[in-house]
């Protein structure tokens, strides 16, 4: 028998310390469970953290009718700088050069319009009406957003501002 408990297992003031022991003893066990899942969720947390960060390529394509298309694929920009990096080691070496040789005349005026791009207001940028479409350029935030809207095709595509500077790095 210990100092302060009687022979029932009662401490002095008449309490149990068989529920203090059993908590005592679960919390490690929850402490490796908290660190696993830890472990095992940070991956994620990172993932989601780099693709809000980077921005999102996103198309959506609607076509109404029996045969028409419904189709939204968003695709993170990470994925296409990982393509821009790749690009120089997957692209044979003759072929970047062609591509680098017919883009040369334009880079300046590209560069300069990535970056006028990228610093540039938000609101509406191009609009165009006529009785049965409708094109409209804009910015909002950090993206470009691209809607063309006709009888018989509706067409929105967004992309990060950034992205045309960091493809044509791959380029100059």
């Amino acid at each position: 028998m210990t100092t302060g408990q009687n022979n029932t297992g009662q401490n002095n003031t008449g309490q149990n310390n068989t529920g203090q022991n059993n908590a005592a003893k679960r919390r490690p066990f929850l402490r490796y469970v908290a660190v696993a899942l830890l472990v095992l969720l940070m991956p994620f947390f990172v993932l989601a953290a780099t693709v809000a960060a980077t921005g999102t390529v996103s198309v959506s394509v609607e076509q109404p009718g029996p045969d028409g298309v419904d189709l939204w694929l968003p695709v993170p920009a990470l994925l296409v700088d990982l393509a821009v990096f790749a690009a120089p080691h997957l692209v044979p070496e003759h072929e970047l050069a062609e591509a680098r040789r017919e883009a040369e005349p334009y880079l300046p005026a590209l560069e300069a319009m990535a970056e006028a791009l990228e610093d540039c207001p938000e609101g509406v940028h191009v609009e165009v009406k006529s009785h049965d479409q409708h094109f409209l350029i804009t910015k909002t935030w950090r993206s470009f957003h691209v809607d063309v809207q006709s009888p018989d095709t509706n067409v929105q595509v967004e992309v990060p501002a950034r992205l045309l500077g960091r493809v044509l790095d791959v380029l100059g």
